[in-house]
């Protein structure tokens, strides 16, 4: 069996960056809350479509 695949995690310094050039101010509480909804729907839709069924 296949070990889990970790999901590289992006700094929140470049987070920060990527939304400032986008216009848009974000503390670093608010872009660790984003990358953490981030990261969570990350594994949800990894999970729904690329873990067999057991079926």
């Amino acid at each position: 069996m296949s070990q889990p695949k970790e999901i590289k995690k992006i700094p929140i310094e470049e987070v920060m960056e990527y939304f400032r050039s986008e216009g848009m101010e974000v503390t670093r509480e608010e872009a660790e809350l984003i990358m953490e909804f981030l990261y969570n729907l990350t594994w949800m839709v990894i999970k729904k479509y690329f873990t067999p069924n057991k079926d």
